[in-house]
């Protein structure tokens, strides 16, 4: 039987019942964070699907260690005229040799020779600009 003056429920505090956060705040952290989540999925689509108009390699052939012939052609989307840099690569990556084609609806496509310092083994743009 318990003494005078005690209950007979828990004592206070003691399961940590004083110490509960009130479900508002932890519903509003949830509905911060998703949105911070839905904010970051959405600017990074957007950044994936904002391409600027442009043109593509669409073959390459090595004509010998001083020179690399590659065919250029406005992407698909792309209207207009275009100003684009060509760069040849070596084994290693190596920007090995530069060259820079206009492309525009009189002629979307054409092969472009970029002397080289050595042998290329591949071709990629590194810009286009408009004009």
């Amino acid at each position: 039987m318990p003494a005078s003056g005690q209950s007979r429920g828990r004592p206070a505090d003691r399961y940590g019942e004083g110490r509960r956060r009130s479900p508002k705040a932890l519903v509003a952290g949830v509905v911060v964070l998703a949105t911070a989540f839905v904010s970051w999925v959405v600017w990074a689509a957007l950044a994936a699907t904002d391409r600027d108009p442009g043109g593509e390699v669409s073959g390459y052939r090595v004509v010998s260690a001083e020179r690399i012939d590659v065919r250029v052609r406005l992407a698909a989307g792309s209207h207009g005229r275009l100003g684009c840099t060509v760069q040849a690569l070596d084994r290693t990556r190596e920007v090995v040799g530069v060259a820079a084609v206009r492309l525009g609806p009189d002629r979307p496509e054409r092969w472009v020779p970029v002397r080289t310092r050595d042998r290329a083994v591949t071709a990629t743009l590194s810009r286009c600009r408009p004009g």
